[in-house]
């Protein structure tokens, strides 16, 4: 997928009393037409619209829930509809989306307030046609009385296969539920399916020396976001973290502005203070680095005294971690724009930057240079789906094989840099084991003598 989307028209309303249902009707008709990132159309129709907090969270939930269920929906509606799916009017398809998945997991909006918006949404936007189909189909939704149930009832009784089966019921393309189930078996990956729809969990990190946990919760309260529970064990891990409800709106708050908070996941978080550990006045390389959520957290641990380098491709992504290291004030970070899939990749640019430091002293080249290296390699993130629902649907097995082998080239290309006696950790946010242990399986057996596995205590 491209994440650097561009939008194809600016939007001339800009309207207080914008309706949540059009935005929401208007971003997905965006997505489902270019495919494109979803996190990117969301934050541009945002932009572009004077919306409550309220409203967002609205569109946020309709939005996200309708592309992550939008398999099983049009499974459904095809029971309901005497029109095959690709013969329904492209908007309509998206209105009875949006309907089908209300009626099916947002229980607190009323019947009759679903079917009577999105008829108001067909008319408006398509015809008055299309709005009585509409009725027609949403009504007959919402006379069954526990629609979810019924989907899955007519996907046990009408698929047979196992695969379709777990493939329609919870939403994700056929090739990657057989892709699990080769893998894990039926029951993981049905377990896989079920936790990545649930809605994710969302951490901050912040500094205890800088900020207390009252005046973060005050700042908080401000922007209406409730806190949770940590799972267990992991308050003893991490130090200065907490669960909150949304992050939609906390640009606004002064302990952002100021760098005292950072929206950090709970396994970014664990892969830099558990994992690569960096201990004060460390060197540390962090590859594939932008935008710095753990490029930020390595440099506070190794402190002044440590030198960070922040390694990546995209030069609009590392402009994101350039502005995440000046809100934080964090001084001990060089940035580099390089292809570290390519050999060679940071020896021009390190030389440069050794020489105009305390390090030139005799020497030539940075072969064995720093203590600990990062690699947040680039992978198809399917541990992100909760978050990113899109991200189910955008790849393929072919793009599985590429990501894979991008990645043992990085980890080939990075450890010349590591000093004998390092530590190199190799993170991926996706669960896809050609990424993940055949990666590293094929990297010990090129460098089988160099290298050993630092076994990990958490289950």
């Amino acid at each position: 997928m491209d994440t650097d989307w561009k939008p194809v028209r600016i939007l001339s309303e800009k309207s207080s009393s914008a309706n949540p249902r059009r935005i929401a009707l208007l971003i997905l008709n965006e997505y489902f037409k270019k495919k494109k990132s979803l996190k990117d159309i969301i934050n541009f129709y945002f932009k572009n619209y004077r919306l409550s907090g309220l409203d967002k969270r609205f569109i946020f939930n309709i939005v996200k829930g309708t592309v992550r269920y939008y398999l099983k929906i049009d499974f459904l509606l095809s029971l309901f509809s005497d029109k095959k799916i690709k013969d329904i009017d492209f908007v309509v398809l998206n209105i009875l989306r949006m309907g089908i998945f209300q009626f099916m997991y947002m229980d607190k909006v009323p019947s009759y307030s679903i079917v009577n918006e999105s008829v108001e949404l067909a008319k408006k936007n398509v015809t008055l046609s299309s709005s009585k189909f509409v009725n027609a189909i949403l009504r007959k939704v919402s006379s069954v009385p526990n629609i979810d149930s019924f989907a899955k009832d007519k996907i046990d009784r009408l698929v047979e296969d196992e695969v379709d089966k777990i493939s329609i019921n919870y939403s994700y393309p056929g090739w990657l539920v057989k892709y699990w189930f080769d893998w894990y078996g039926k029951e993981k990956t049905i377990l896989i399916c079920q936790s990545l729809n649930e809605n994710p969990h969302i951490y901050l990190r912040f500094n205890k020396n800088k900020v207390t946990i009252d005046e973060l919760t005050r700042e908080m309260d401000v922007i209406s976001v409730d806190f949770g529970q940590l799972p267990t064990g992991i308050s003893g891990m991490l130090d200065g973290i907490i669960e909150v409800s949304s992050v939609q709106d906390i640009t606004k708050t002064e302990i952002y502005r100021k760098g005292l908070v950072s929206v950090q996941d709970l396994s970014s978080q664990i892969a830099v203070s558990y994992f690569i550990n960096p201990q004060e006045g460390e060197k540390v390389l962090d590859v594939c680095a932008a935008p710095g959520g753990k490029t930020a957290y390595i440099a506070e641990l190794v402190k002044n005294e440590g030198k960070v380098v922040s390694v990546d491709i995209s030069k609009n992504r590392l402009e994101v971690l350039k502005d995440n290291l000046e809100r934080l004030n964090i001084r001990n970070v060089r940035i580099i724009e390089a292809d570290a899939a390519k050999p060679g990749f940071l020896d021009k640019s390190m030389d440069i930057l050794i020489s105009k430091g305390s390090d030139k002293k005799g020497l030539k080249n940075i072969t064995g240079y720093f203590d600990k290296i990062s690699i947040d390699a680039p992978c198809s993130a399917f541990g992100t789906i909760s978050k990113n629902p899109d991200a189910k649907y955008n790849k393929v097995m072919n793009d599985i094989i590429r990501l894979s082998n991008m990645s043992y080239r990085i980890m080939v290309n990075c450890q010349k840099y590591l000093k004998a006696g390092g530590k190199l950790v190799f993170y991926t946010c996706t669960i896809s084991p050609v990424e993940n242990q055949q990666v590293i399986d094929r990297f010990l057996e090129e460098f089988k003598d160099k290298y050993r596995i630092e076994r990990s205590s958490i289950s």
